[in-house]
């Protein structure tokens, strides 16, 4: 039997936390949520090569993309999807630079980010919504 997806997210935006819960881990994924940085390199530390996913909302400015440029180094293979914020383009040029493979202007509708994660990922993550968490790690 294959094991859950594992995801991690780093972002202190609740609102996103929870969108990235609805539109992708309906089912038995886990995601692993990193409100600092220091939360996301224990995360990556300890449970970095069984990540399947990592979501990063670079809203926290060099913090972020010091997370991002560290969880690239040590995992390559990594996909790795990127919001910003509106007006922060050119933050999109620093995130391909290290390493993301999608950047993408918040705020998103559920449906343009599931695609965006289906883009970078082997499958499409489901589109129904279950309120009843299944596991979620808050670290």
């Amino acid at each position: 039997m294959p094991s859950s997806p594992l995801a991690l997210l780093f972002t202190r935006d609740g609102d996103f936390a929870r969108l990235v819960y609805e539109t992708l881990f309906p089912a038995d994924s886990v995601l692993l949520i990193a409100r600092d940085v220091r939360s996301g390199l224990q995360i990556v530390y300890e449970r970095g090569r069984e990540l399947d996913l990592a979501v990063m909302d670079l809203d926290d400015g060099c913090r972020g993309r010091t997370l991002l440029s560290a969880v690239h180094t040590c995992y390559e293979r990594l996909p790795i999807v990127v919001t910003i914020s509106e007006g922060a383009e050119d933050a999109c040029f620093l995130a391909y630079a290290n390493g993301a493979r999608s950047c993408l202007k918040k705020p998103l509708s559920p449906v343009s980010f599931a695609q965006a994660i289906s883009d970078v990922t082997d499958c499409a993550p489901p589109l129904s919504v279950d309120y009843e968490p299944h596991e979620i790690n808050i670290v």
